[in-house]
């Protein structure tokens, strides 16, 4: 299950994900610009309070001068990166980007893939054999790889979400995966037991449909 170089497949969910050189620029730009309207914002509420309390400006520059370092630093970083001062400050056209890392579950979608290709060549060997239960292995493995895609996509349609998020999914969808494998390597014995291998399809349906209701 690799490419012609060698590597594993990337799902196209997870290259959906993850923005492109202009879409990430952008990004940055709009990051620094939103510090930049916090950072303005601020300094005039504290100059504003300051000159209420107090004739003149008496203690405004003891927070605004750290604020005003973080700012000149993230400035500094950009431009050190190719950004021009003009560059910066020009409002960003595309949209923002959703997601500027990958989610963990992509990662569990690639073996899912590999694990439900295999079945699906391991089922049409023995489909001669029994052609009900290469059947009901199929759709199982088509089952379970369908609701992880889908719980994946839910995840990263959350506006807000942490990578806590995902790792409280992880012992489900390493259950499911786990029961996926096990379908699988059973079938792979099939043959080798005379129909006497305990395929676990059911098992495989049932955690589909758990992984299906989280992703709901």
């Amino acid at each position: 299950m690799t490419d012609e170089t060698q590597q594993p497949p990337v799902p196209k969910a997870r290259v959906a994900t993850r923005p492109g050189a202009s879409e990430l620029s952008e990004h940055r730009r709009r990051i620094y610009q939103r510090h930049l309207l916090v950072f303005l914002a601020v300094a005039v509420a504290v100059i504003a309070v300051d000159q209420i309390t107090s004739p003149g400006i008496q203690w405004a520059h003891f927070p605004l001068v750290p604020l005003f370092l973080v700012f000149l630093l993230h400035t500094i970083g950009l431009l050190s990166r190719g950004y021009s001062v003009f560059e910066l400050l020009i409002p960003p056209r595309s949209r923002p980007v959703k997601a500027v890392y990958t989610v963990p579950l992509d990662y569990e979608l690639v073996r899912a893939r590999q694990l439900h290709d295999g079945v699906n060549n391991v089922a049409n060997a023995v489909r001669s054999d029994d052609p009900q239960l290469a059947d009901g292995a199929v759709a199982a493995a088509g089952a379970l790889l369908e609701a992880l895609e889908r719980l994946a996509a839910s995840q990263r349609g959350r506006k807000y979400r942490t990578d806590g998020d995902d790792a409280s999914l992880a012992p489900e969808v390493q259950d499911a995966l786990e029961e996926l494998d096990r379908l699988h390597r059973e079938l792979l014995k099939f043959e080798l037991l005379e129909g006497g291998a305990h395929v676990p399809l059911d098992s495989v349906k049932e955690r589909a449909d758990a992984v299906r209701q989280l992703a709901d």
